[in-house]
């Protein structure tokens, strides 16, 4: 066992069972497990529970586990949370460890004063689902001067977005703890998706497409963090892409929608993309163009897609209830590269399709990810 202190910070905003059971394999390595929930993150606002509620919630699943202390520093300290600042607080000339997700490398040369954490603390890096710890990854933190070792165990499933889709499903205990999913519910926390389901039952959407919805939305969620896109927005358009898909032109238009003349021409296959992104912006009232371009080109693609617009797309096309030949080989090409996984399914709709039937936007998009490739 390692004698020394690491430290273990996030905004635990809710505390998951993948938390609990990170902590428990820290216990078991080091003399000192710091968990340190942070007040404000310098990159996400929090919508969620309180301090006391998230302390709370912490103190339950660290319960019986040896040699784990709850730290209210950064709760308690005034201005914006930053990991040197803690990290600072807690050195005492003994060993000093950080624990990170792997997933946090991509954006490491986003924290204030790496030359001080690296200074201060080794980092323990422990690998993601989705996120393996590449060679580029490696480099950057040695490029930044950091100490690291890396933990031989890896991390759960259950990001706080995914938390927040689980429970607008009904299925609050999927990535909680027991006792953490029934405080949630007893206290009404994370309900941020739960309006999508007063959405799909005003559009007529079929329980197989309300399910199918759900599921692309917490596979979007990994490949957001990939691409460094908001997972509030991805989620969002994940939770929706498919909102149009039981509306027809007139239906939509009696509601108010007008529309411009290229969805005269567009197939009924594709036709439920332009009237999704219509209603999010004409009815339902959400206004990022972000989301709702996403939503307009998740069945098609096209050329030049934004970063969420990849995510959007692919997550629709991979997503774990999607059962067809050659999917699990998407999924693979995914996980080695978005971009890879992409081009991967536009050949896919290609082949399948045959390319003199392929939907114009399609076919510019396979061609300029395989020039680009």
């Amino acid at each position: 066992m390692n004698n020394g202190n690491i430290i273990y910070g996030g905004t635990f905003d809710p505390p998951t069972a993948a938390h609990a059971r990170l902590i428990r394999e820290l216990s078991e390595r080091f003399g000192k497990v710091t968990v340190v929930p942070c007040k404000v993150s310098p990159f996400k606002v929090s919508t969620g529970a309180t301090a006391e509620q998230r302390l709370e919630m912490l103190r339950t699943i660290v319960r019986g586990v040896p040699r784990v202390v709850i730290s209210a520093f950064e709760l308690d300290r005034e201005g914006t949370d930053y990991t040197y600042i803690t990290l600072g607080h807690f050195a005492d000339g003994s060993p000093l460890y950080m624990c990170v997700g792997s997933e946090m490398i991509i954006e490491l040369e986003r924290w204030k004063r790496t030359d001080e954490i690296a200074r201060l603390a080794q980092l323990y890096v422990v690998p993601r689902p989705h996120f393996p710890l590449t060679e580029e990854g490696k480099a950057k933190m040695r490029a930044l001067g950091m100490r690291y070792s890396v933990a031989d165990f890896s991390g759960g499933e259950g990001s706080s977005s995914e938390v927040r889709i689980s429970v607008a499903m009904g299925k609050a205990d999927m990535f909680l703890t027991k006792e953490i999913a029934d405080y949630v519910t007893r206290n009404g926390l994370y309900g941020d998706y739960c309006y999508v389901n007063g959405l799909y039952a005003r559009f007529g959407m079929k329980r197989s497409r309300i399910e199918h919805s759900f599921s692309a939305a917490l596979c979007g969620v990994g490949l957001a963090k990939r691409l460094c896109v908001d997972t509030h927005k991805a989620t969002t358009a994940l939770l929706l892409h498919d909102i149009g898909k039981y509306v027809t032109k007139e239906d939509a238009e009696k509601l108010g929608v007008r529309f411009d003349g290229r969805i005269d021409g567009m197939p009924l296959p594709v036709r439920h993309a332009e009237i999704g992104a219509e209603l999010l912006r004409q009815v339902i009232g959400i206004d990022d163009d972000d989301i709702i371009e996403a939503v307009r080109w998740h069945t098609t693609g096209r050329a030049a897609m934004t970063p969420i617009e990849k995510v959007v797309y692919l997550a629709d096309y991979i997503e774990p209830l999607r059962d067809f030949p050659g999917v699990d080989e998407l999924r693979a090409e995914t996980e080695k590269s978005i971009d890879g996984g992409l081009l991967a399914a536009l050949r896919n709709s290609v082949e399948h399709v045959g390319k003199d039937a392929l939907y114009p936007a399609t076919a510019e998009a396979y061609e300029y990810y395989k020039e680009k490739k």
